[in-house]
């Protein structure tokens, strides 16, 4: 007994020397503790371990009819708590989901010119209501060839439930389609990955010095991740018109010896990640409606009285959804009358001695090019698609035009092994153009964006670019800024939430721009894009030309 007494007694103070070792340790230790904690949560952030059920999507999108975000961005730090997802069966389910239209039941029938109302409640794959929001969703109305659509918005009920509204401007069969174009399960993991990671997509840099070369990955901040990959950074800030750009420390050769830069399509997540991220755009219903004509006939929707070339410039910021709408194949403007029709002719005559330079992505040189095209532009410069990632200029001096294209600042996705001096800032683009200029100038960040950054990184490009804004029209008053808008873009292989992007694109374009309203134009696109089920990051031809027309209509006087 007294045997068996000791032995336990012994075994009890090894425990607590052990104890207290381990104790001491952790205590000496405490920084290296912490860093082998947050390692190891940042290796979990993106696996299946814990529920998201807890998170608690609380913040409520304000004016949801508006056509430019207002505070999707109140909501970031909401996304950000979803870390982790257990199981795919806590996302909504189109399976089990309810829509249900605000119509006669037995005839299916609404009036031209009256709106739709729809109710829609979100089940998830078990067969259970969701009891918070936070999933983004479209709604809108098309025939059966395309030649008619409109998109309406959704209200966000906060509780798994939602409604819907959209315009039925003209008589005829359509199909009502609802879609959750973004789940804030990954809207939650973008958010997060972006966080650790400094970039969702990264670019890259290549640095040259004799028989040396190295590639290094770079992102608009820095990160543990990039810092612990490389062992150090080159801050490019400055080499990259003091936008910040940070890049992995090559091993062999000077930061100060980058010379290239281009795409790099590294991800990663795991196949369970990418599969929440890919669950995006799926139709929850779409049914079939009848159309009937109202007391003003087939068409009954409300025409606008003032000019576009008139309208003041902050009503494109505050217009409501749909900013138009198409009825069989004719755009029909809701914010304003257009004087300037689809005509050569007079988009010479609008054009003569006004130089238009677009400054953004391949959409907005998809524009230059097909107003080149249009304008039949012969002489140009750069205008191949090869390398394409550069300067490019068409021009007639004979009949007075002149229209260029430059990519915006990095991160700009172009293809590896790019010349670095052929990207500059926006701000430097506009800096060259000269004072009592008349020129037409086009801005746009979207897609290159989308391809690495979040909403902080944006607004240090925006910054940038609006203050020399101001420098613009302060030398040359004359001269008609647009900032062309976001699409959506559905195609199934963008693995990313361009609904949830797009979004806080308009938010930080409205905040930044908020005492210029009066003075810039905004070329809203999403609606229309929307209402035309875009896929591609590049919009069908359709979608260019009633954009590049409504830009003429505002910038132009009626012929």
């Amino acid at each position: 007994m007294t045997q068996g007494l000791s032995v336990k007694v012994l075994i009890g103070l090894v425990i607590t020397v052990l104890v207290l070792v381990v104790i001491q340790s952790l205590t000496t230790s405490n920084v290296h503790f912490i860093s082998y904690f947050n390692q190891l949560a940042t290796n979990i952030s993106f696996r299946h371990s814990d529920s998201s059920l807890s998170i608690i999507i609380k913040t409520a999108l304000q004016t949801p009819m508006a056509a430019i975000s207002r505070n999707i961005l109140d909501r970031y730090s909401e996304y950000r708590q979803i870390q982790r997802v257990a199981d795919f069966k806590e996302l909504y389910d189109p399976r089990f989901c309810v829509v249900e239209l605000d119509v006669d039941r037995n005839t299916k029938t609404i009036t031209a010119g009256t709106e739709l109302r729809v109710r829609i409640h979100l089940y998830n794959g078990n067969n259970k209501s969701l009891t918070q929001g936070g999933d983004l969703l479209n709604i809108w109305l098309k025939n059966a060839d395309g030649s008619s659509s409109v998109a309406g918005y959704v209200v966000d009920n906060m509780n798994g439930t939602y409604t819907g509204h959209v315009m039925a401007f003209w008589a005829g069969n359509v199909s009502v389609k609802v879609s959750v174009t973004n789940t804030k399960e990954g809207i939650g993991l973008f958010t997060n990955y972006v966080n650790v990671y400094g970039s969702y997509k990264f670019i890259n840099a290549t640095f040259v010095e004799n028989a040396k070369s190295e590639m290094t990955q770079c992102a608009s901040k820095t990160s543990g991740w990039l810092n612990k990959t490389y062992g150090g950074f080159c801050n490019l800030t400055h080499e990259n018109y003091n936008i910040s750009l940070f890049c992995g420390k090559p091993k062999s050769v000077p930061c100060e010896k980058w010379v290239k830069y281009g795409w790099d399509d590294s991800l990663y997540y795991d196949n369970f990640t990418r599969k929440i991220l890919r669950y995006k755009d799926v139709m929850l219903k779409q049914t079939h409606v009848t159309i009937v004509p109202s007391s003003k006939g087939d068409l009954d929707y409300p025409v606008p009285s003032t000019h576009c070339n008139v309208l003041p410039r902050a009503l494109t910021w505050n217009s409501t959804v749909p900013s138009g709408f198409l009825y069989r194949g004719v755009y029909h403007n809701l914010i304003c009358q257009p004087t300037v029709d689809l005509s050569k002719e007079k988009y010479l005559a609008c054009l003569k001695d006004r130089p238009v330079i677009s400054i953004g992505d391949s959409t907005t040189r998809q524009w230059f090019i097909r107003l080149a095209t249009f304008l039949n532009i012969k002489d140009s410069a750069h205008i191949s698609g090869h390398a394409w990632q550069k300067f490019a200029r068409a021009y007639n001096t004979k009949l007075g035009l002149d229209t260029e294209w430059q990519p915006h600042e990095l991160p700009f996705h172009g293809t590896p092994g790019s010349d670095r001096k052929n990207v500059k800032s926006v701000a430097h683009r506009l800096d060259k153009i000269p004072g009592n200029s008349s020129a037409i100038v086009i801005i746009h960040w979207y897609g290159h964006i989308a391809r690495c950054c979040d909403h902080v990184d944006l607004r240090d490009h925006v910054r940038h670019a609006k203050a020399a804004v101001v420098r613009l029209l302060t030398r040359s008053p004359d001269v008609q800024v647009f900032i062309k808008g976001p699409h959506l873009i559905t195609y199934f292989n963008a693995n990313k939430p361009y609904a949830y992007i797009g979004m806080f694109v308009e938010q930080v374009l409205l905040e930044e721009f908020n005492d210029l309203l009066h003075k810039v134009v905004y070329l809203d696109q999403w609606d229309m894009s929307v209402a035309n089920e875009n896929v591609n990051i590049h919009p069908i031809p359709l979608l260019d030309d009633i954009s590049l027309n409504n830009l003429i209509n505002f910038a132009c006087k009626a012929s």
